[in-house]
C-alpha cells in the first residue's frame, strides 16, 4: 500500500497543519451545531478529503457524535474502506452532468442504515456543470435533517456562488515545511527508511506544501534507503534539479569572468542529461537564493524562504560575492531564458547567456536601481520584505531620482529642439521687419515653423489671425478656455519658436473675439513628417476617429492634374475623410 494511503489521517489528532479547521469542526460536534453543507477548499494534498472522512466518522460512529471515533464499528470501518452506504463519496469529475445530480437528489430521501447521518462527500466539486449546480440548489438549501453535504475543491472560484453561500466554507492552508519534515521523519523511522535530514528538507521544500506529494516522493525513494542512506543529492537527481555545488561552481566562474570554465561547466551539466531550459530555471532559482543570502544575516529567514541549508549558506558567503553584480547576472540569465524557452537551439542560447553574464557592463554596478529591476516587485510576504528592505529602500530613492532626471532630460531635449530650429532658420533669409508682409503667407510660414505637429494643429485650426503689424501677431479665440490653452506651457513656447524662426523679434498677442468679428482668411497648408500612404492600402475600412487624416494631406505639387487627383483620392479615401479634406482645405484639426 502506498505510504500516503497507509498513513492517511484517521482522526482529528492525525490532521497536520490545519488547526483552525480541526478546532471549528470539533466545536461543532461538541455543541451539536452541525450544518447541512460544508465546503473545504485548499491546494492538493492538504487534507480536504481526509478531513471530510474524519468528520463523517465522528458523526456516524456508534459512540458518536464524538471527537474520537472508535475505528472499529461498522460505520468507521466502512468509511475507512470508502465502502459505506451511509457515507457516499462522489467524484464530480466523472459525475458532472444534470442526470448525475438528479440521481444524487433521489438518494437523499433514503434514511441512513448504520449511522445517524447520511453524508455525501463530493470531491472536485468545481467540475460539476452549471446545470448540475442549479439542480442541487434547493437540496443544498433545505436538505432532510439527517443529510449532510461535504464539498471538496482545489478551485473554489469555479463553484457557483449560490452554492458557496449555502455552505460553511473552510480554507485549508499549505502545510509548513517544518510540519512536513516532522511527519516524514516519523514515517521514515516507522518504515526503517535511512534518509538524512537534508534529504527530508529537500523533499519538503519541493512539494508546494502538500503532504501527500511528499509521502509519494518518500515512497518512491524508500526502496533505495534499505541498504544505504538517502542523501540530498539523490533527491535532487530524482526531482531533476542540479545540485548546489555544481551551480555554485558555475556562479563562481561567471563572477570571475572566466568564460572558458563557465562554458565547461555548462557542457558537463548538459552531458549529464539536463536540458538547457532546466539548467536556466535551476540557475535562476539558485541566484535568487544567493541574493537573499547576501542581503540577510538571519540564517533562519534564509532557510525559510529558500531551499538552502546552513552549510550552503556558509559556502555562498565564503565567495565574497558582490550583491549588485549577482543581481545583474540574474537579470542577464532571465533575459536569455526568454529565448531559451522558444528557441530550436536552446543550448546555443544557454552558452550565450553564460558569455553575456561573464561580460557585464559594470560601469554602473553600484546603482541598485539599474542593476536590480527584478527585485522591484510587489512584496508578498512581510518576512521576505524584511530581507529585501535595504535593497528596496535604495531602489525607491534611485527610482525617484531616475524619474526626475528623465523629466529634466525631456525638458532639455525639447529646449534643444527649439534652439536647433532657431539656429537652422537663422541661416536662411528671413523677411525683414520693415518689409510689407502678406499676412496670410506670413502666418502660413509661422505655422509650418512650429516644431510640434499637435501645436501646429491647434494654432492653425482653432485660432483666427486678426492682424500682423508693428512686429506683433494678434490671434483671436472664441472663448477664454481656448486662450488659456494657447498660453499653456505645452503650446506657447512652440509657437514662439515658430515665430522666432520665421520673423525674429515679433511678439504674440491673444484676444477674445466673437464669430461676427472680421478676421484674415488663412488656409495654411501644413507640412508633415508623417510617411505617405501607399496608394494600394485602402483607408475606407479604417476608423474615422484615427489619425489617418494626417496621412491624407497632400500637396498640389504631388499631382499637377487636380481632376485626376480627386479621382485617385476617391479610390482609397472614405467619404468622411474626403469631406474633412474639402472642409478644412488641408488643415490639421486637433
Amino acid at each position: 500500500m502506498p505510504l500516503f494511503r497507509k498513513y492517511r489521517p484517521q482522526s482529528f489528532q492525525d490532521i497536520i497543519g490545519q488547526e483552525s479547521l480541526v478546532k471549528a469542526l470539533s466545536n461543532a460536534i461538541e455543541l451539536n451545531r452541525i450544518a447541512n453543507a460544508y465546503l473545504f477548499c485548499g491546494p492538493r494534498g492538504t487534507g480536504k478529503t481526509s478531513s471530510a472522512r474524519i468528520f463523517a466518522k465522528s458523526l456516524n460512529c456508534v459512540n458518536g457524535p464524538t471527537l474520537t471515533p472508535c475505528q472499529k464499528c461498522a460505520s468507521c470501518v466502512d468509511i475507512t474502506n470508502a465502502a459505506g452506504l451511509d457515507v457516499i463519496e462522489i467524484d464530480a469529475a466523472s459525475n458532472r452532468g444534470i442526470q448525475d445530480a438528479k440521481e444524487l437528489i433521489s438518494q437523499v430521501q433514503y434514511a441512513p442504515i448504520n449511522g445517524k447521518y447520511k453524508i455525501f462527500i463530493i470531491d472536485e466539486v468545481h467540475m460539476l456543470s452549471n446545470d448540475a449546480f442549479n439542480a442541487l440548489l434547493k437540496t443544498f438549501e433545505e436538505p432532510p435533517e439527517n443529510v449532510i453535504f461535504i464539498l471538496a475543491t482545489t478551485e473554489p472560484h469555479k463553484v457557483l456562488e449560490t452554492i458557496v453561500s449555502r455552505c460553511q466554507r473552510f480554507d485549508l492552508r499549505r502545510i509548513t515545511t517544518e510540519d512536513i519534515i516532522k511527519r516524514l521523519r516519523q514515517i521514515s523511522d516507522l518504515e526503517n527508511i535511512k534518509i538524512t535530514d537534508e534529504a527530508l528538507f529537500t523533499i519538503a521544500k519541493n512539494v508546494s506544501g502538500g503532504l501527500r506529494d511528499s509521502l509519494a516522493l518518500l515512497d518512491q525513494v524508500s526502496i533505495l534507503g534499505v541498504k544505504e542512506e538517502i542523501t540530498k543529492e539523490l533527491i535532487e537527481d530524482l526531482l531533476g534539479k542540479i545540485n548546489f555545488d555544481t551551480l555554485l561552481n558555475l556562479l563562481k566562474d561567471i563572477n570571475d569572468e572566466n568564460i572558458e570554465l563557465a562554458l565547461h561547466d555548462v557542457d558537463n551539466i548538459y552531458a549529464k542529461g539536463n536540458e538547457p531550459r532546466n539548467l536556466a530555471e535551476n540557475f535562476i532559482e539558485f541566484l535568487k537564493n544567493t541574493i537573499l543570502t547576501l542581503n540577510s544575516t538571519d540564517d533562519s529567514s534564509i532557510t525559510k524562504f529558500t531551499t538552502l541549508i546552513k552549510e550552503d549558506i556558509e559556502k555562498i558567503r565564503t565567495l565574497n560575492l558582490d550583491k549588485n553584480k549577482t543581481i545583474k547576472i540574474l537579470n542577464t540569465i532571465i533575459e536569455y531564458y526568454k529565448e531559451i524557452k522558444i528557441s530550436t537551439n536552446p543550448y546555443l542560447w544557454m552558452e550565450l547567456a553564460v558569455i553575456g553574464a561573464c561580460k557585464l557592463d559594470l560601469q554602473n554596478i553600484q546603482n541598485p536601481a539599474s542593476t536590480a529591476p527584478i527585485l522591484q516587485t510587489q512584496k508578498t510576504q512581510n518576512t521576505t520584505a524584511e530581507i529585501q528592505k535595504p535593497i528596496i529602500k535604495q531602489e525607491i530613492q534611485d527610482r525617484d531620482n531616475i524619474e526626475q532626471n528623465q523629466k529634466n532630460d525631456t525638458d532639455e531635449e525639447n529646449q534643444a529642439v527649439i534652439e536647433k530650429i532657431n539656429f537652422e532658420n537663422q541661416k536662411e533669409d528671413v523677411v525683414q521687419n520693415s518689409e510689407k508682409l502678406n499676412e496670410a503667407e506670413a502666418w502660413t510660414k509661422i505655422v509650418n515653423a512650429i516644431p510640434s505637429l499637435p501645436a501646429k494643429a491647434f494654432y492653425s485650426g482653432v485660432s483666427k489671425l486678426v492682424k500682423i503689424e508693428n512686429q506683433k501677431i494678434t490671434l483671436g479665440f472664441l472663448n477664454e478656455n481656448l486662450i488659456i490653452q494657447a498660453k499653456s506651457s505645452s503650446k506657447l513656447p512652440l509657437l514662439q519658436a515658430g515665430v522666432d524662426a520665421t520673423y525674429k523679434g515679433f511678439k504674440i498677442e491673444f484676444i477674445k473675439i466673437d464669430s461676427s468679428q472680421k478676421t484674415i482668411e488663412v488656409k495654411p497648408k501644413i507640412s508633415s513628417n508623417m510617411p505617405k500612404r501607399p496608394p494600394e492600402i485602402p483607408i475606407s475600412n479604417q476608423n474615422e476617429n484615427t489619425e489617418a487624416s494626417y496621412d491624407a494631406i497632400k500637396t498640389d505639387k504631388e499631382d499637377k492634374n487636380e481632376e485626376q487627383k480627386k479621382e485617385n483620392e476617391k479610390k482609397y479615401y472614405s467619404p468622411k475623410v474626403q469631406e474633412m479634406i474639402e472642409q478644412f482645405n488641408g488643415r490639421i484639426i486637433e
